[in-house]
């Protein structure tokens, strides 16, 4: 390999596996001053390592795809160990099997990394008891976990796909204040994305698609807010919360799943605005009362709602303004049933009989679809 410097306020290093002399990527680390930067050429380069000062590492593809950190099957490939790191274009894999050895591990804080690839590892990506870092446009395969948060704080995560993992392909565990936005799970082998012992977080406009169990699963974990995800075709629930309170459900369209979203010992949730089509049930409830749901389109599933032991508000618990036919109208609001049978005598957008469903009473049935109404004050 070759090693270049240019010496400037910062140096920049470049490293090339064309040369054949003794220079690795670590020994640009271990030459390097915080702030310079390391610029990787195409190549495999068989190497674990250890980024100890705050570096900027730039994976450049010069013709054979972008370079590659195998950490041949022992410990991890990339640590990031100091804070203020900026790593990008990498591939990395071939971790040890070890239960905390990954592709790119985090420990440290306010690390950018941008367009890595993650792959062949038990962890792809794994951030522990670390905090405002960012994770952009990365994808991780074929590891045991994608992309894993463990005791994180206040990181985000936006825009990176999770495919093919043997577990799950997002997962965050005792984590807090964290925002996963616009990501991508698809066919991971248990769950697109698991929150466990973790609150305060804010999962906005994900996709997970074809997840052998759930598209979004949370156990144990509360005051989350969910909006605007999209979970489709999973085995068992597109959004599946078990023994977690006070968390929000806004705006998810679940379609093909076998429960839309099902509430499993879940408390004092708010489900508000979800389009759940064609499941086998829309809803599945279990154990599960105080929670309030309301505003919802609960159409073509081959049973709407199932409810069991469970008591719930299906309205909202105030009478609200809303826009309905060009016509400004006042009244609590339910939800939108495609089995309802009743008629909406006055035009206001709401039934006039009640929409009884087992167990399940709506006293204020919608005539329909949500998207015909528009109701400020609402979750967004």
């Amino acid at each position: 390999m070759m090693l270049l410097a240019f010496s400037a306020s910062a140096e920049t290093f470049i490293v090339s596996p064309v040369y054949l002399d003794a220079y690795s990527i670590q020994d640009a680390i271990n030459k390097a001053q915080d702030g310079d930067r390391i610029i990787v050429k195409s190549g495999t380069y068989l190497e674990s390592l250890n980024v100890t000062k705050s570096l900027v590492l730039v994976g450049v593809n010069t013709g054979g795809g972008q370079p590659l950190v195998d950490a041949g099957d022992k410990g991890s490939a990339i640590i990031l160990i100091a804070d203020g790191i900026r790593l990008e274009g990498f591939d990395a894999g071939n971790s040890g099997a070890g239960a905390d050895d990954a592709a790119i591990k985090v420990l440290s804080d306010g690390n950018l990394l941008r367009d890595n690839v993650a792959s062949n590892s038990s962890y792809g990506i794994y951030l522990y008891d670390c905090m405002n870092n960012t994770l952009v446009n990365n994808v991780a395969r074929r590891n045991d976990v994608g992309i894993a948060l463990y005791s994180a704080r206040n990181n985000t995560v936006r825009g990176n796909t999770a495919r093919n993992n043997s577990f799950g392909g997002f997962i965050l565990g005792l984590s807090r204040g964290n925002s996963l936005m616009e990501n991508t799970a698809v066919r991971n082998a248990w769950v697109g994305i698991f929150l466990s012992d973790s609150e305060g977080n804010t999962l906005r406009e994900n996709v997970g698609e074809m997840n052998d169990n759930e598209g979004i699963w949370l156990l144990n974990s509360s005051r989350n807010w969910l909006s605007g995800n999209a979970v489709s075709k999973s085995f068992i629930s597109g959004i599946r919360l078990v023994r977690s309170h006070n968390n929000t459900i806004a705006h998810a369209e679940c379609s093909g799943n076998l429960d839309g979203i099902s509430l499993e010992a879940s408390r004092d949730n708010i489900v508000t605005g979800n389009n759940l089509s064609n499941n086998n049930y829309g809803i599945y409830l279990d154990d599960s009362s105080d929670n309030r749901l309301y505003l919802n389109n609960f159409q073509d599933n081959v049973d709407n709602v199932y409810s069991w032991q469970s008591i719930n508000s299906w309205n909202t618990s105030r009478t609200l303004s809303y826009q309905y036919n060009g016509l400004i109208l006042y009244s609590r609001l339910g939800n939108f049933w495609s089995d309802y049978q009743g008629r909406d005598g006055l035009g206001q957008g709401v039934g006039q009989q009640y929409h009884v469903h087992g167990p399940v009473t709506d006293y204020w049935p919608l005539s329909s679809r949500i998207d015909r109404y528009l109701v400020r004050g609402l979750p967004g």
